[in-house]
């Protein structure tokens, strides 16, 4: 079968300045929930999976004066491409010309993916997920334009809004179990053994989920990205008030010394974070999970 003529054009809502009004957005035909500030514009187009190759996607997109985001969802159904070449294909193509400052491990609840952070040619700043699952690629991006008027904090919000629908995972049973193992360290399996949806389960899937935001917020800082950063500070923030309070005990050195490295980033204070980090590594052999 000849392949279908897709539009390659992408055409995008613009908002005027003031008037967004953030809503969640349901896509229950391909299983995720999105936060936009507008009413997003979609589009049927062609994205290319691999050099020679393209297939059909679904765009929904919105831009402001000062940002711009897209989630795109493209059918991998019968490819027989693997997860890797996908995901690095992905990321090649987002960073040309730009520079990825942090590509790290990601993951919603169960669906695994990657975490970038890349700078633009243009000075943009752009805050990215992707996800292979359910036959899909999901490509959740937000830029964050050279305008003068940053947009980080939208940024972050729309990529962090994503939730994937009806619980599924593209891992298996024994690799679910095997990255609760090393998420967990060595000798602590009890949340592991821990029924899906009980209580004890759901404290380690945010235990896991806080690690993976502290090591991005440490990948971040040591790649100088203030955006990066920012992004994962507020999702460790954000996981920390869902568990037991903002950073557990905020009399520890290293709860106290977050608390500082949050106040630099809200500021914009690149150094200062770093500089609360590198006492934070003095003080100890490494820094630790909070």
């Amino acid at each position: 079968m000849r392949p279908t003529l897709l539009i390659p054009a992408l055409l995008v809502f613009t908002v005027p300045v003031g008037a967004q009004s953030w809503q969640e957005y349901s896509y229950p035909d391909y299983s995720f929930r999105i936060s936009f500030p507008a009413d997003p514009q979609s589009e049927t187009t062609a994205y290319r999976v691999t050099d020679d190759r393209t297939v059909e996607a679904h765009v929904y997109a919105v831009r402001s004066d000062n940002a711009e985001f897209k989630m795109t969802v493209a059918d991998l159904a019968n490819t027989g491409l693997d997860e890797n070449a996908v995901i690095d294909h992905a990321v090649k193509a987002l960073s040309e010309g730009g520079e990825v400052k942090v590509n790290i491990p990601h993951r919603i609840n169960r669906v695994f993916g990657r975490q970038l952070s890349i700078v633009e040619g243009d000075g943009s700043r752009a805050a990215v997920a992707l996800f292979d699952y359910n036959g899909r690629l999901y490509q959740v991006e937000a830029k964050s334009l050279p305008t003068g008027n940053d947009a980080t904090a939208d940024a972050i919000r729309f990529v962090q809004s994503l939730i994937f629908n009806g619980g599924g995972s593209n891992r298996s049973a024994e690799q679910i179990q095997a990255s609760r193992v090393a998420c967990n360290g060595a000798g602590g399996t009890a949340a592991v053994s821990g029924a899906a949806g009980s209580d004890d389960a759901r404290r380690f899937e945010i235990r896991c989920r806080r690690q993976q935001a502290f090591f991005a917020l440490v990948s971040s800082l040591n790649a100088g990205d203030l955006p990066g950063a920012q992004q994962a500070y507020s999702s460790l923030n954000e996981l920390q008030d869902n568990a037991q309070g903002r950073f557990a005990n905020p009399n520890r050195p290293l709860a106290q010394a977050l608390n500082q490295i949050g106040q630099s980033l809200q500021s914009g204070d690149l150094t200062g974070a770093q500089q609360t980090l590198s006492s934070l590594r003095v003080g100890r052999r490494g820094p630790r999970q909070p």
